[in-house]
């Protein structure tokens, strides 16, 4: 029985976990999900619970010569400072040394001493495996504590294996049962000697008071030591697993920001090259119609009618090389549309022909926002672009009012033909842009039929261009 190697050698354990540990969170084990049937990425547990869900490693382990340069002086302490407190604890066991009569006298190791000394020694060399296999630290301490030597290597695996397995209970219950027997035999029996031997000149006899308590105190007390050793490796373990985990869901936040950033990034070109390209199209898909006709009339300006189709292609293709533009160099340097263009575009779709009836009011454009700004000439440009797809050559009627007050008013209202076939197919993306981009900046969309007629009326609130927007802006 050694009171004192216990302690010391269970800290000096704890101290070499880290390398372990550090090698547990550089590993990954795939193992089957009981849900589902699905493959699920899963540590070992702690306690009752799991000591790592869904962690994966944050970096890759540490390289091997920092392992060892850590593990393996604390391996050697290990074995040099186990070995010579258990050759002291061969005089546990009857027949390897014969004791003196005093505490003053010096004991002799028999010939079956040495062979249980060679026996420990190489029992103790399991130390440099404890963080790969425990199990074989565990076996050796076993029989050392069978032949009655001492329970400490039997201690140091308990260590090893309970500060890396998710449920060592049933391992650490049979090792305490087993200290918890050797402080027995070593209390009521002529074996375990040596405890007595040297803490007392006089020893007296087993079985008493002293020699018992003196027995259970250094058995109880190991244990002790060994558990807290034990529950704060596990602490640290599950703290560096939560470190992984926090760090892996940082990294997951960041991978779905930059996922959103893009997707919408993707959205607002998609809306803008629908709302310019398809408005730009259906103009030119609603001229060469009338292109078309009036070649079959002499009478009507073909002319005129095929000067706008150019002007209208060469607005798309503008329109698309600053898309292009967009992807390339980014959104920073488009001109985007403004409320002001509300007048141009109503002028460049009167040029080509189309019916329009307007009343167009803006009171300070220049305060509003820049989202405020693009979001009027976007939905305008699409509200008409679908009055001309599904209805062309019919009037529009269009109410733009924007003032600092009651924010934006645009509606567009053209009337349905019922044998009017749409001048270009369309995919219902329009409506959803303009309900959208009404969405964003809190405002009110109401698109649909109403007597006859086709109706978009969208509100919005006012926003007021920032500071420093207007003094990068004059």
């Amino acid at each position: 029985m050694i009171l004192i190697g216990g302690p010391v050698a269970d800290a000096v354990s704890v101290a070499s976990g880290r390398g372990g540990t550090d090698r547990q969170l550089g590993r990954i084990r795939l193992r089957r999900s009981g849900e589902g049937g699905r493959a699920g990425r899963r540590g070992p547990d702690v306690g009752g619970g799991q000591y790592a869900r869904d962690v994966e490693p944050s970096a890759t382990p540490p390289p091997l010569w920092r392992r060892l340069w850590i593990a393996a002086p604390v391996a050697v302490v290990l074995f040099v400072v186990g070995v010579l407190i258990d050759m002291l604890g061969i005089i546990n066991v009857p027949g390897l040394a014969v004791l003196p009569e005093t505490s003053e006298g010096s004991a002799t190791v028999t010939r079956l001493g040495v062979g249980v000394v060679l026996l420990l020694v190489a029992a103790w060399t399991s130390v440099f495996w404890r963080e790969r296999h425990p199990i074989v630290v565990l076996i050796a301490g076993a029989v050392l504590a069978a032949i009655g030597v001492s329970y400490l290597l039997l201690l140091v695996g308990a260590v090893a294996y309970a500060s890396r397995r998710p449920r060592p209970w049933a391992v650490s219950g049979a090792v305490a049962a087993a200290v918890l027997l050797f402080a027995v035999r070593e209390a009521t029996t002529s074996w375990g000697a040596a405890l007595p031997w040297l803490l007392a000149r006089e020893v007296g006899t087993p079985r008493e008071p002293a020699w018992i308590v003196a027995s259970f105190v250094c058995a109880v007390a190991s244990m002790a030591i060994a558990a807290g050793v034990v529950f704060g490796a596990r602490a640290r373990h599950r703290a560096r697993l939560s470190d992984v985990r926090a760090e892996q869901e940082h990294r997951r936040v960041d991978e779905l920001t930059e996922q959103m950033v893009r997707q919408a990034e993707r959205e607002r070109i998609a809306r803008d090259m629908h709302d310019a390209l398809a408005h730009r199209l259906s103009v030119v898909s609603l001229h060469a119609g009338a292109l078309e006709a009036a070649a079959a009339s002499s009478g009507a300006d073909a002319g005129e009618i095929a000067r706008t189709v150019r002007e209208q292609t060469h607005a798309a293709l503008q329109d698309m090389r600053g898309l292009i533009g967009d992807l390339r160099s980014g959104p920073a340097d488009a001109s985007p549309p403004t409320i002001r263009g509300v007048r141009t575009l109503l002028a460049g779709l009167r040029t080509g022909g189309t019916p329009i009836t307007s009343y167009v009011m803006l009171e300070a454009p220049e305060r509003a926002s820049t989202q405020l700004d693009s979001a009027v000439h976007r939905i305008v440009q699409e509200a008409l672009t679908n009055a001309i797809k599904h209805a062309p050559r019919a009037p529009i009627d269009v109410h733009v009012e924007v003032d600092p007050r009651s924010g934006a008013r645009i509606r567009v209202v053209n009337p349905l033909l019922p044998d009017a076939s749409p001048a270009v197919p369309g995919g219902g993306h329009g409506t959803l842009g303009i309900r959208e981009r009404a969405a964003a900046l809190d405002g009110t969309a109401w698109i649909g039929v109403h007597d006859g007629t086709f109706i978009v009326d969208v509100t919005l609130p006012w926003q007021e261009r920032e500071q420093g927007v207007d003094m990068l802006g004059a």
